[in-house]
């Protein structure tokens, strides 16, 4: 027997051995990594085009800058949640599945309220509820709640947005938890 069989023996018998005992031997896992890496990279650079796509479809009135402060903020791991004028969830970008434990599709049609809980400061949400209402910026620290019902601290920075004509469309929520 020459050595390359040999060789190709010992690295089957490996994964064969490797297979039975539930592990992955090194060469595979490394793959399985590079590929879950390449399918991140993808679904991030996916939702940076839809939030500029719906930047184009509203029409928001946002310059270059404005929009790579936002896709800065999402590719930094900040959660974006987009809502209507009524406060309706329109869109959220992947990582309030990390932050909350909801998954986008589960916070779709509901107000950012769901977050709320026994420790989330009154003042504050009135203080969010005054800036909404007067359509101005606001950034507040607050204490929400995942879906499991942990509590846990977030910066959360709200601005409005507005079309081309000068007219309140939406708001956009930066979220980011506060690690101590």
């Amino acid at each position: 027997m020459n050595s390359t069989n040999a060789y190709d023996e010992m690295i089957q018998r490996g994964y064969n051995r490797a297979w039975q005992e539930g592990s992955r031997p090194f060469p595979v896992a490394s793959f399985e990594i590079m590929l879950l890496t390449h399918a991140q990279q993808q679904a991030n650079e996916k939702e940076k085009a839809l939030f500029l796509r719906l930047n184009h479809i509203f029409g928001w009135d946002l310059n270059r800058r404005e929009q790579k402060h936002y896709l800065h903020q999402m590719e930094s791991g900040a959660t974006l949640i987009l809502t209507d004028t009524a406060r309706t969830i329109l869109w959220a970008s992947h990582s309030i599945l990390a932050m909350t434990g909801y998954s986008a599709r589960e916070v779709l049609g509901k107000t950012p309220h769901l977050f709320q809980g026994t420790a989330t400061s009154p003042l504050m949400t009135d203080r969010i509820r005054q800036s909404l209402r007067h359509a101005s910026p606001v950034s507040v620290e607050l204490t929400n709640y995942r879906k499991n019902g942990e509590a846990y601290q977030c910066t959360i920075n709200i601005d409005p947005l507005r079309n081309q004509q000068g007219e309140l469309t939406h708001f956009l929520a930066v979220e980011r938890e506060m690690s101590y």
